[in-house]
């Protein structure tokens, strides 16, 4: 399950909102909302993606964002 608060703070932290996120990995708004929420899980390229679009390199802060 995904830690929300800190992929939310990462998100703004790198500029995107929501929005503006799935369209830059090429996500649904709404599939993005609800993989955030844990109602959905990300798959490992979705992970990568993200990863790379929000500066998120270290192996401990992936597992903290997405492995919560």
């Amino acid at each position: 399950m995904v830690n929300a608060k800190k992929f939310r703070a990462k998100m703004v932290e790198n500029g995107y909102t929501q929005k503006s996120l799935a369209a830059a990995s090429g996500m649904n708004e709404n599939t993005l909302g609800a993989k955030i929420n844990g109602k959905a899980f990300f798959d490992t390229r979705e992970v990568d993606t993200l990863c790379g679009l929000m500066h998120i390199e270290e192996p401990a802060e992936k597992c903290d964002i997405f492995l919560a």
